[in-house]
C-alpha cells in the first residue's frame, strides 16, 4: 500500500509529491539497524490520442492524467461529446473520471471493487452514457454498476481471463467477453446469452474492443507491443476476417481506444509514462 498522499494523486505535481515523502537517510546507524527503502517512483501518464484510425499522429493535444499504479481507461461519462479519460486506483478501489482532455483533476470519483479486481467500462442500459464496473479474476465475475449505485453481476468465461466489454450485436447495450491469451481467442457473450468465439491474431497480444467502422457494433482488435501496431478486425464477429492496421506510438507504450470526437467510431491512443 502506498502512502495516502501518493495514492490520491491524479495528475500534476507528482514529482513534488515524491520529493515530499522521500526522507533522507541518517548518516549514522546503530548496530543492527537497517536503512529503510525509498518509496517507489511514481510516473505520470501522458496521453496521445488520434481521431483518425489511419493516422500515426496524435490529433488531440497531449495531456497528463493519472499516475502509476493506476489503470488508465476511457468512456463517455456524461453521454455528451465522446469518450474522455479515466483512471482506476487499485490501492483505493476508486475510479477518477474526467469529462475533458484538459488533464488536471477529474470531475467524478466512484468507489467500487476489492483487492485484485480489474476495472471495466460499458453502457449497461443503452442510454448512451458509460458506467463503471469491475472484473474479479478469481471467480470470473463481472460487476456492473448503474448510475444509481446499484450493481448486477454475471459470471462468464472462466477464471483469470482478460475482461472485454462491447456491444457485440449492435443492440445499443454493452455485453461482456473475455480474451484467452494462450489461445488468442475472444469469447463474446451476446445479449441472448449465447457465446461467439473468434480466434484472432497471435497469443498474448493486448486485446481491444471498439466500433472501428461506425456500424453500431463493437469489433475485436489487438495491439502488438513488440512493434507498436494496432490491428482492427473490421468484420466484427462475422466469420470472414477483414483487418486494418496502423503503427502508432512506440514500443513500451500503453494502448487504448475510444471514440474521442463523438462520431461513433473508435480510434487509437497510447499512454506514455
Amino acid at each position: 500500500m502506498r502512502t495516502q498522499l501518493l495514492s490520491q494523486l491524479i495528475t500534476g505535481g507528482v514529482a513534488a509529491a515524491v520529493a515530499a515523502v522521500v526522507i533522507a537517510a541518517p548518516n549514522v546507524f546503530s548496530r543492527g539497524q537497517t536503512q529503510a527503502a525509498a518509496p517507489a517512483a511514481v510516473c505520470t501518464y501522458n496521453w496521445y490520442l488520434s481521431n483518425s484510425r489511419t493516422s500515426g499522429t496524435a490529433t488531440i493535444p497531449a495531456f497528463a492524467y493519472g499516475n502509476t499504479p493506476m489503470v488508465p481507461l476511457a468512456g463517455n461519462w456524461d453521454g455528451a461529446s465522446g469518450d474522455t479519460p479515466g483512471a482506476y486506483s487499485p490501492d483505493e478501489h476508486k475510479f477518477f473520471l474526467s469529462n475533458n482532455f484538459n488533464g488536471g483533476v477529474g470531475q467524478v470519483t466512484i468507489a467500487l471493487g476489492n483487492n485484485g479486481d480489474r476495472p471495466i467500462v460499458g453502457d449497461w442500459n443503452g442510454d448512451g452514457t458509460d458506467e463503471v464496473g469491475t472484473y474479479t479474476p478469481s471467480t470470473g465475475t463481472f460487476t456492473k454498476r448503474a448510475t444509481d449505485g446499484t450493481t448486477t453481476t454475471v459470471a462468464f468465461g472462466g477464471k483469470y481471463r482478460t475482461p472485454l466489454i462491447g456491444d457485440w450485436d449492435g443492440d445499443g447495450v454493452d455485453d461482456v467477453g473475455v480474451y484467452r491469451a494462450s489461445d488468442a481467442a475472444f469469447d463474446l457473450r451476446l445479449a441472448d446469452g449465447s457465446t461467439r468465439s473468434i480466434v484472432y491474431g497471435d497469443p498474448y497480444w493486448k486485446p481491444l474492443a471498439g466500433d472501428w467502422n461506425g456500424d453500431g457494433r463493437d469489433e475485436p482488435g489487438l495491439y502488438n507491443p513488440a512493434n507498436a501496431t494496432f490491428y482492427f478486425r473490421m468484420s466484427g464477429i462475422d466469420p470472414t476476417e477483414t483487418t486494418e492496421k496502423i503503427r502508432y506510438g512506440d514500443t513500451g507504450d500503453r494502448a487504448l481506444v475510444g471514440d474521442w470526437d463523438g462520431n461513433r467510431t473508435s480510434t487509437q491512443g497510447v499512454i506514455k509514462s
